[in-house]
């Protein structure tokens, strides 16, 4: 490799570190800004108002993430370009990201939506008793997620929101959080992997959707779908505790 030629390689990796701690940047301001926002008063207006503005801001943020990333990917394949080793090393970088959920993806699957019944129990009646079931909890959803890994889904996705390894799903009050973005019925679950596979798991009688069809049949809607495309995951990557273990120590 001549000397101008390594010059260039540098260059690129110190473009990608460049692209890279943005992308770090943006990520946690984001992040930052969903957590500490501060509301003007308690009046409901200027509320909507706080909320409709902070919830642009966040989707702008995200978008900008997407984009920084989709620059970073072609940086490194323009690196990739150079030598057979660094094509090797991009080619493990990329399965990685993909396995880590930080790239757009595509292929067959399935979409599922999950809304609150529209029935209400007349007072007093035994169902009245038993209201939380015309509702969408976030046990639900979690039910779902892991009937839909069991059976082999590749990617998931709730409202747009990418499931990666630290993604949560919780209840808060009324509404549900998915990595810590505030979202309400209906929940928009698309999932890419084998249709038929993914079909069956969820149709399985007395398996995850089988108590929501019970109460409600309009509560479920459950589709193959022959393509399916779902967002790389644009929340904070960086870990403060986790470190690697180093490789003398791993053989050990």
């Amino acid at each position: 490799m001549t000397a101008e030629s390594k010059r260039a390689q540098w260059l690129i990796f110190f473009i990608i570190w460049l692209v890279v701690g943005a992308l770090l940047g943006v990520a946690l301001k984001a992040q930052f800004r969903l957590h500490t926002a501060e509301l003007p008063s308690t009046r409901l207006p200027e509320l909507a108002r706080a909320y409709v503005q902070e919830k642009r801001t966040v989707q702008a943020m995200e978008n900008e993430i997407r984009q920084l990333r989709q620059k970073t990917t072609e940086l490194e394949n323009a690196l990739a370009t150079g030598t057979k080793q660094t094509k090797v090393l991009n080619d493990s970088l990329q399965a990685a990201k993909m396995l880590a959920g930080l790239v757009e993806v595509e292929g067959p699957g399935i979409e599922l939506i999950l809304r609150d019944s529209e029935r209400r129990p007349t007072f007093g009646s035994p169902e009245s008793q038993l209201m939380e079931l015309y509702i969408i909890h976030d046990y639900d959803l979690l039910r779902v997620v892991n009937e839909l890994r069991q059976a082999g889904a590749e990617a998931i996705a709730i409202n747009g929101q990418r499931l990666v390894a630290t993604s949560a799903i919780r209840c808060v009050g009324p509404v549900i959080y998915v990595n810590d973005i505030k979202m309400a019925s209906p929940f928009v679950i698309h999932a890419i992997g084998d249709p038929n596979t993914l079909m069956g798991a969820l149709k399985t009688p007395g398996g995850v959707l089988s108590d929501i069809i019970d109460v409600d049949s309009k509560m479920v809607e459950l589709h193959a779908r022959d393509k399916v495309r779902i967002p790389a995951y644009t929340g904070s990557t960086q870990f403060r505790f986790a470190k690697p273990v180093p490789s003398e120590e791993v053989a050990k």
